[in-house]
């Protein structure tokens, strides 16, 4: 069976996205023994420094390459020249393994895959096909999406069964929540079939859980959401400055000692609504 592809989709910068895709990867790797890769599918490469040291990080690029060196055909010549002796399986990095054949793989991602958004001819199919070779190795495959509405994103929806939307509880989530509704229906209204990637609804991140105006603002996205049949996950990200740490690290938040309890079963309760949503989606779908 292929891998579930989930692309981890926001509009918005810092909004713990990034935090919420390694520790998801990380959980279902350790937790749930599955076979993980973890995809950075952003220029700003923010996952690739949560899981690299700069030195590792940097002899990987100039010898193994990233997501962009192999998606880039032009215009950089020095790339180009690189593509040409990598694959996408020399590109994965190896982060961890278990037993029972579970293991945590990733392709980083670094600043030059900017130039794909100023040439995204026949770009929109891409990554799907880059990853088919691969595919059938993984469980899951978790797309770490930039934070724009670009070729990049088309990219990861075109190569992507699913949609998870990371939201920071702020006065800005509503717009943040309407930016996303209109990515998607943008991107069905141009897809050759619009029904392969389906929404597993939105994850509130950075969660605070003092705060009268975050409440406010979770009730008015629980609000439009039920307006766009957009389902919202009852488990939360609570905030912590312990990911800070965990990043410094190089570690999943739930296993830092200075982690509270609580923030772990954070990690914990997201996995578990996550699986059980994603099978009530594949359930319907066999009923269709």
């Amino acid at each position: 069976m292929s891998a579930i592809r989930i692309a981890m989709l926001n509009m918005k910068g810092g909004v713990g996205k990034t935090t919420l895709a390694v520790n998801l990867a990380w959980h279902l790797f350790k937790a749930g023994k599955h076979r993980v890769l973890l995809i950075d599918l952003d220029p700003q490469f923010n996952a690739s420094q949560y899981l690299m040291d700069y030195e590792s990080y940097a002899n990987h690029v100039a010898t193994q390459g990233t997501i962009a060196t192999l998606l880039i055909d032009q215009p950089d010549l020095a790339i180009k020249k690189k593509k040409s002796k990598k694959s996408i399986k020399s590109s994965i990095v190896k982060i961890d393994e278990g037993d029972q054949g579970s293991v945590f793989d990733f392709l980083p991602s670094q600043l030059a895959l900017a130039h794909v958004v100023k040439n995204p001819a026949q770009m929109d199919y891409k990554l799907e096909k880059l990853i088919e070779p691969v595919q059938d190795n993984y469980d899951y495959i978790i797309i770490d999406c930039a934070p724009t509405d670009s070729v990049l994103t088309t990219m990861a929806l075109n190569a992507s069964n699913f949609i998870l939307a990371p939201m920071r509880p702020d006065r800005f989530s509503v717009l943040g929540f309407a930016n996303l509704i209109d990515t998607v229906n943008r991107f069905r209204d141009n897809a050759s079939n619009p029904n392969n990637v389906r929404e597993l609804g939105i994850v509130f991140t950075q969660v605070r859980g003092d705060s009268s105006v975050e409440t406010e603002c979770m009730k008015n996205v629980r609000k439009e959401a039920g307006r766009s049949s957009f389902y919202v996950f009852d488990s939360e990200l609570g905030f912590s400055n312990t990911f800070i740490r965990a990043v410094q690290d190089q570690t999943p938040v739930f296993e830092t000692k200075w982690a509270r309890d609580d923030l772990k079963d954070n990690v914990n309760a997201i996995v578990d609504e996550l699986k059980n949503r994603i099978s009530e989606l594949l359930q319907d779908s066999e009923e269709e």
